[in-house]
């Protein structure tokens, strides 16, 4: 039971946050397979993150106490290219690659359930080494810290994707900025520990940016007018109609309840009658 103490305490605030944020992709919400499958891969990241942190910082006196200069060399230069690189792969090699990557949006919404899980395996790491109180600061700076960076290379992403994929310099750019963000916040920590106002300051700036940057993932995306309502074949003279009608235009005849396959509206592609999203397109199929 105290395990389950554990990492309820560790991930709640990261599931929160999620869950509220995945709210905001309104208009074409991504499967929640997949941003289950992202939240893991963020949660795997903190593996090869810390690994490579061991490596070059494994001599350095990160403790209370020790020299600003060596802090700062630290996270600028291991500590926040490092996590943010290991966030971005989470990402980058899984939904990016996806049928389901296909608005703006999208680069938000997986940024920020990568960022997420790498935020809750850490809580849970910081809660195992000195107590669940640890988690009066994390859950409200940290762990939204995590998410602000995120967004930042998520956003660029979206633009990305928005653009036709032209705009590689600016997603390679935008981890330079979420890098530099991530060590300047860690110094801050570090150098105005117990009370980091400065960190504090930060944090919140970043998440007003980042909710910001969600209302126009809505505002820009492609699907904001656009339904699509999946057609069945009609019983009785075998015309397409979409499901949510209720009688056949070309025969009169009742639509049946539950159709034996559906048509995606979008590309005309066969799927399954309890598909959520088309096979073929990766378009959302509505019912209502």
């Amino acid at each position: 039971m105290a395990f389950v103490g554990i990492v309820l305490v560790s991930f709640a605030p990261g599931l929160f946050w999620l869950w509220f944020y995945v709210r905001k992709d309104v208009y074409r919400p991504e499967p929640r397979r997949l941003i289950a499958i992202t939240f893991g891969l963020g949660c795997l990241s903190t593996i090869p993150a810390g690994m490579i942190e061991a490596i070059f910082l494994f001599d350095m006196n990160l403790e209370e106490g020790a020299a600003l200069t060596g802090v700062a060399a630290a996270m600028l230069l291991v500590v926040g290219p490092v996590e943010e690189t290991c966030k971005f792969a989470a990402v980058r090699f899984k939904p990016y690659r996806s049928l389901y990557f296909d608005e703006p949006m999208d680069g938000l919404v997986y940024a920020v359930a990568a960022s997420l899980g790498f935020a809750s395996l850490e809580n849970m790491g910081h809660v195992l080494a000195f107590g669940p109180a640890v988690m009066i600061g994390r859950a409200p700076i940290t762990t939204v810290a995590h998410l602000v960076l995120g967004s930042v290379w998520g956003y660029a992403l979206g633009v990305h994707q928005a653009s036709g994929y032209r705009r590689s310099p600016l997603v390679a750019g935008s981890l330079v900025i979420a890098a530099c963000a991530h060590g300047v916040f860690n110094i801050l920590v570090f150098s105005s520990a117990p009370l980091p106002l400065g960190a504090v300051v930060l944090t919140v700036i970043g998440a007003v940016w980042a909710f910001g940057r969600f209302k126009w993932g809505q505002r820009v995306s492609p699907f904001r007018l656009r339904r699509n309502y999946p057609k069945a074949a009609c019983p009785s003279c075998g015309e397409l109609i979409r499901v949510v009608s209720r009688f056949c235009r070309s025969c009169g005849m009742a639509v049946a309840p539950r159709a034996a396959r559906l048509f995606c509206g979008r590309c005309g592609e066969g799927n399954r009658p309890d598909a959520g999203y088309c096979t073929s397109c990766g378009d959302r199929l509505l019912r209502a």
